[in-house]
């Protein structure tokens, strides 16, 4: 399976943590040059971004480089003419069972779908009540609700035209992008969320006992400023059209029986792994790839 790490030349402690893992796992990576936001010209993240439309977001150098940096994978990945790809970043512990995950991806991808979340920030989700199939162990969900963090999903080639029609302009993280049903975007992604997840950032590892390795700098990035828009007609447009999405997600999920949780990540050896349900295979091998 293709495999992009999205990571900084200067960062190879965790070049060298990611690829131990991945030869563990028996699996091959490439390694795709981060965007360093700090290197970019002010006027030039100004220029991309949609700031100061309201509700848009100022992006601060750092969110700018990560989005970039993810969009280099989006178009590689079309570029390739493969069916999926397993992006992530290079401050993540993987589970166990990684390699057979990855390996057989084409076979349980669900065939609606635009993104496969792999991680977990151990925040509160949506899901829907049952899951559609239960995948070497774990359980794979269609995700309704908002879960922030991009360091780890598999991504269709359907997902990837829509994400980068999604980024014209910049107006949020590119997590938010992804995996926010509340902005009005372009296209609406179609997600899905493994449970257990299969990976977990260093910053929040500790919280499911695994030893930090210590990626996560000191300094905290300042969060990156919201927009009232430039005139009161302006704001008050978005403050109407915001709260109506808002009404719209909560009436979604009050009467659509999805499950509220927090997603675990576990550490479980290949070994206990279950084979995909056959019925929920996709014929990815029939499907013509544009």
């Amino acid at each position: 399976m293709l495999i992009y790490v999205i990571s900084l030349l200067q960062h190879a402690d965790r070049r060298e943590h990611l690829a131990g893992a991945f030869d563990a796992a028996g699996l091959r990576a490439e390694w795709i040059e981060a965007v360093d936001g700090r290197t970019v010209a002010l006027d030039e993240i100004v220029r991309r971004g949609s700031y100061p439309r309201a509700g848009s977001h100022a992006l601060t150098p750092t969110q700018y480089g990560c989005y970039l940096s993810h969009v280099k994978c989006w178009q590689a990945f079309l570029e390739s003419g493969a069916p999926l790809v397993a992006i992530f970043e290079d401050d993540v512990h993987l589970a166990e069972d990684i390699g057979v995950f990855l390996e057989q991806a084409e076979s349980w991808f669900p065939e609606d779908a635009d993104v496969v979340k792999l991680e977990t920030c151990l925040q509160p989700v949506r899901l829907e009540s049952c899951s559609v199939d239960t995948v070497f162990g774990r359980e794979l969900f269609r995700l309704r609700s908002r879960h922030l963090g991009a360091a780890a999903y598999i991504l269709s080639r359907k997902g990837a035209r829509k994400l980068l029609e999604n980024s014209d302009k910049l107006a949020m993280g590119v997590d938010a992008v992804m995996f926010n049903p509340r902005p009005r975007l372009k296209h609406e992604m179609i997600n899905y969320q493994i449970d257990p997840a299969i990976c977990i950032q260093d910053d929040i590892a500790y919280r499911c006992g695994l030893p930090r390795l210590g990626y996560c700098s000191n300094n905290p990035v300042p969060r990156s400023r919201k927009s009232c828009g430039t005139n009161a007609v302006e704001y008050a447009r978005y403050v109407v059209c915001d709260g109506l999405r808002r009404l719209r997600l909560w009436l979604r999920y009050r009467t659509g029986g999805y499950r509220k949780r927090v997603i675990d990540f576990r550490q479980r050896p290949a070994s206990s792994c279950k084979r995909p349900s056959p019925r929920y295979k996709t014929a990815m091998q029939s499907r013509s790839i544009p």
